[in-house]
């Protein structure tokens, strides 16, 4: 039994698929199959059990995930002790970002990290929550900015900040006095929503179930600027925390209300991988961005 098997085996056990876990890990099926073959073998004992649709751990098969994932947090943990005796901040750091989050913290993150630490080098992917947390768990990504969710149990996951959700809409829909709308009357709008590879149409999702109505979008898009095009040209309405789109609020172009009875909000997370060690240059980032959170313009505290 090695790490890697253990490894491995961890994504086998989450994901509940040895497809999709080969894919995850960019293995190929049979390869991932020897290592679980060798890793029982280790053990002497059966872990899987194949069903029609995927697979499905045995009592010793969950056993050893939960133990695994211990393991692999303590392995990671010792791994960054290590490395954080160095004194120099180097390398190179990927983070990814959602684009809601993106427009709040990106500038302000690079700013102070380049002021800070100018032999780090950092590069900055903008993406669906989804994706980013697809990159995290695939090794692309060191350190992501996710949404309150589904989040998968091999990622770490610590609140930066919350986000208020307000309904955002061409001037022409939006009374002068207006500045909330309950939720049932959202759901009687023509939405502009992303698909649901996105973090915010699952908070809409969840509410619209909670309220015992359907979401039905008239428009889906995933880019944050068509949201945002679509709205100005009063083709419908669409659902966005207010710091994502601060100038063309502040210029009249756009009006918000916050959604209320219920009201929304989402939590912003910091992410990164519980068995991967982070470099001294991801622990920098980290803690810069535990910094800036405090700081971020019309966030709300957690």
């Amino acid at each position: 039994m090695d790490i890697k098997q253990l490894r491995s085996f961890v994504h086998i056990a989450e994901l509940g698929s040895l497809s999709r876990a080969a894919e995850r890990l960019n293995l190929s099926q049979p390869a991932l199959s020897r290592q679980l073959n060798l890793l029982e073998e280790a053990l002497d004992t059966k872990l899987l059990e194949r069903t029609g649709r995927g697979v499905k751990l045995t009592e010793a098969g969950q056993m050893l995930a939960e133990r695994a994932r211990v393991i692999l947090g303590d392995l990671a943990r010792l791994e960054a002790d290590l490395s954080a005796r160095r004194s120099q901040v180097t390398g190179h750091v990927h983070v990814g970002v959602p684009p809601s989050a993106g427009i709040v913290i990106t500038g302000a993150l690079v700013e102070a990290l380049r002021d800070r630490f100018p032999d780090l080098n950092i590069s900055i992917a903008e993406d669906l929550t989804g994706d980013v947390q697809e990159g995290l768990l695939s090794g692309r990504l060191d350190i992501g900015i996710l949404h309150d969710g589904m989040i998968s149990r091999s990622l770490h996951a610590e609140p930066l900040w919350r986000e208020d959700l307000y309904l955002i809409s061409h001037p022409s829909q939006v009374g002068e006095q207006e500045t909330d709308i309950a939720f049932e009357d959202v759901l009687s709008l023509p939405l502009i929503m992303p698909t649901n590879k996105h973090g915010l149409r699952a908070k809409m999702q969840e509410a619209a179930f909670r309220a015992g109505r359907p979401l039905t979008p008239v428009v889906e898009a995933d880019a944050l600027r068509v949201l945002v095009d679509l709205v100005h040209r009063d083709l419908g309405h669409t659902v966005l925390p207010r710091s994502s789109l601060v100038m063309e609020l502040s210029t009249g172009r756009l009006r918000a209300r916050r959604i209320v009875s219920p009201e929304l909000s989402r939590k912003v997370m910091l992410s990164w991988l519980h068995d991967r060690p982070l470099s001294t240059g991801g622990k920098a980032v980290i803690d810069t961005l535990r910094e800036l959170a405090g700081t971020m313009p019309m966030a709300a505290e957690l």
